[in-house]
């Protein structure tokens, strides 16, 4: 079996301490937004519409007050597929009306709840089916 030389763990330390202290670093892409005119309260303004942010002054046709900043993770649309959910047999009591007004109310609003009769086969095994966005 080979044995590691002295040189040769002394690197892979260094490397694994290098990788451990570079990786906090990694930050989400920096943003930009432009707050008016530059002047002395450039920074103050950067700071109040973005905590954090460094304002510089950007030469376009006039002086320009521009924020930089993190732009933080992308927030994924609160409901963006949809699910169903079976609230049981109801059989021959199953009328769309009733089905459809069950499932509004138990997913009301931006869920979109709407209901349906299903049957599988006979007119007895008939459930009442939501539908909505989750």
């Amino acid at each position: 079996m080979a044995t590691l030389s002295r040189s040769s763990c002394i690197i892979i330390v260094l490397l694994v301490f290098t990788a451990g202290t570079l990786m906090p670093m990694v930050k989400g892409d920096v943003c930009t937004e432009d707050v008016g005119t530059c002047g002395d309260d450039c920074s103050s303004r950067c700071a109040s519409a973005h905590p954090g942010a460094k304002a510089a002054c950007v030469l376009n046709n006039i002086p320009v007050c521009r924020c930089y900043f993190d732009c933080g993770p992308p927030v994924p649309p609160p409901y963006s597929k949809t699910c169903k959910l079976s609230l049981g047999i109801w059989g021959e009591r199953c009328s769309e009306k009733d089905c459809n007004s069950q499932c509004a109310a138990k997913y009301p609003g931006p869920q979109q709840g709407m209901g349906y009769c299903y049957s599988v086969g006979a007119p007895v095994y008939t459930s009442c089916f939501c539908q909505y966005k989750c």
